[in-house]
């Protein structure tokens, strides 16, 4: 009978743990599942399409993921993934560096795109490759526009001098939009832009690009916009995360296979301005094959070439960077393609 009586107490012990932890693994599937992942994004800005695309298909639905868009301007992507005010968005990785490497507590788990920056010159300009804006003057946005890193880079590794003393370029800042009007007066002789504003200036005011990450045969292939992704999100909303991150490699697939009718379809929404005939074909140029392998060698190169032009400390561990900074979460292919 007592053993009869401690099989039943035994049993019950063990029940009674089992009840538990079914309970906890219910209620983190329950937290997991109500967790609504923001999502940050910048209107006006192809680089942020399959965002938006992705919600307009239903994608982030067909996941089951609980999502909210949280729209800004550009430039606010940092400060929002800092604060915590977004999970995720998209960005040019060129960006991310330094502030990965002052601790910005983001990871990159998706490279997005190739191509989307242009330095531009007018269209009479005696300037007919970048080696022959050598003591010209270029203006960008702010000294940490991503189109002034990316022409550094590049400016860098064909042995121009791009910082500090003696530079071999100037450079003016001013707002993007003001930027062709500057051009066009000769205030500058060549201006960074990122499209659409590069190719709207393009074919609106017959500038001519000499230099473009789209088509130079160094960069063309390298995927110079990623998804970052909070930390913390990753770590307490993995599931979410990779949720968001499906919806996202859908939303680029579907670009890059109906690149014109995911352009008509930002415009019909107000999310892009400008034409979306010209919107469509460049997101014809911009290889929407979203890859997780992608986003090392893009973390790496980007990292690398910036610490030799000097932005990124000398003392930072590039290695121990890039192995913090990239994830590849279970669940997510590595690429739909």
């Amino acid at each position: 009978m007592k053993r009869f009586l401690s099989v039943l107490v035994v049993a019950a012990v063990l029940f009674a743990v089992l009840g538990c932890r079914k309970k906890e693994a219910a209620r983190g599937a329950a937290q997991e599942d109500d967790y609504v992942f923001k999502i940050g994004y910048a209107a006006n800005n192809l680089c942020h399409a399959p965002l938006y695309i992705a919600a307009e298909k239903g994608y982030y639905d067909e996941e089951g993921l609980n999502w909210e868009i949280i729209q800004f301007s550009d430039g606010e992507v940092i400060n929002l993934l800092t604060s915590g005010a977004i999970d995720g968005s998209s960005t040019l990785m060129i960006g991310l560096i330094q502030p990965l490497a002052n601790g910005l507590p983001v990871q990159v788990p998706l490279a997005m795109h190739t191509g989307c920056i242009k330095i531009l010159v007018a269209g009479d300009s005696p300037v007919q490759t970048a080696a022959d804006l050598k003591g010209k003057t270029i203006g960008v946005a702010s000294p940490s526009a991503n189109p002034l890193l990316f022409a550094k880079r590049y400016l860098a590794g064909k042995g121009f001098k791009v910082e500090g003393e003696n530079a071999d370029f100037e450079y003016i800042y001013q707002s993007a939009a003001e930027l062709p009007l500057l051009l066009e007066q000769g205030i500058v002789d060549a201006i960074g832009l990122t499209d659409p504003a590069a190719q709207t200036a393009q074919e609106a005011r017959g500038f001519r690009a000499v230099i473009d990450n789209g088509t130079d045969e160094d960069y063309k292939d390298e995927f110079c916009c990623v998804i970052p992704v909070r930390s913390a999100t990753i770590k307490e909303h993995p599931e979410a995360t990779a949720k968001f991150l499906r919806a996202v490699q859908k939303g680029s697939k579907f670009i890059q296979e109906h690149p014109e009718e995911a352009a008509q379809t930002l415009s019909d929404a107000k999310r892009i301005a400008g034409d979306p005939l010209m919107n469509g074909r460049i997101l014809r140029t911009f290889n929407y094959r979203a890859s997780v392998s992608q986003a090392l060698p893009a973390l790496e190169r980007n990292a690398r070439a910036m610490q030799d032009i000097g932005i990124l400390r000398a003392d930072v561990d590039v290695d121990r960077l890039v192995q913090e900074v990239f994830v590849a979460l279970p669940g997510v292919p590595d690429s739909l393609f």
